[in-house]
């Protein structure tokens, strides 16, 4: 393995682990305890001035995964180009995969918007429903971070 594969995929996991991380941490932790501590204006100006925060480090995030990750599938003697989707089982799990990772993007980005505007709640009963479907959202996210981790532990033991 040379230096810039291994750098590639180094900088490939991390990416994801800290987005999927993320997510994952708000959903089950953040979220549930900002809801039992906090109510009506303080909890939606507490979510979004979390994800205002967080967002710059997801967003990078997000660039350096699909920057490594082109570079890893382009300089993958396994890929059979564009064109070649189902030319193997490893490009199958691998267009599965891109499948999911563009389901999680366009999720993580609804609960990224979601959770900028979660602080302008009418009331307490109008924030606590926009809480509960931005914790429903951070789940299925996260399980759709793990997915891409199965597909991507499967993918590596095919031939």
């Amino acid at each position: 393995m040379d230096v810039a594969h291994l750098l590639a995929v180094v900088v490939h996991t991390i990416a994801f682990v800290i987005a999927w991380g993320y997510y994952g941490i708000l959903g089950r932790i953040v979220l549930p305890a900002l809801e039992r501590s906090l109510d009506g204006q303080a909890l939606g100006h507490a979510v979004a001035e979390i994800e205002r925060r967080a967002l710059p480090l997801v967003g990078l995030s997000g660039v350096l995964f699909t920057i490594s990750g082109s570079y890893l599938l382009a300089a993958s003697p396994r890929y059979a180009g564009l064109g070649n989707l189902f030319a193997s089982g490893w490009t199958t799990l691998l267009l599965a995969k891109h499948v999911v990772v563009v389901a999680f993007v366009v999720l993580a980005a609804a609960v990224d918007l979601q959770a900028r505007r979660i602080g302008r709640g009418a009331d307490d009963a109008a924030q606590r429903r926009e809480l509960a479907r931005l914790s429903l959202a951070t789940e299925v996210t996260t399980g759709l971070g793990a997915i891409v981790v199965i597909l991507t532990a499967v993918a590596q033991g095919t031939q």
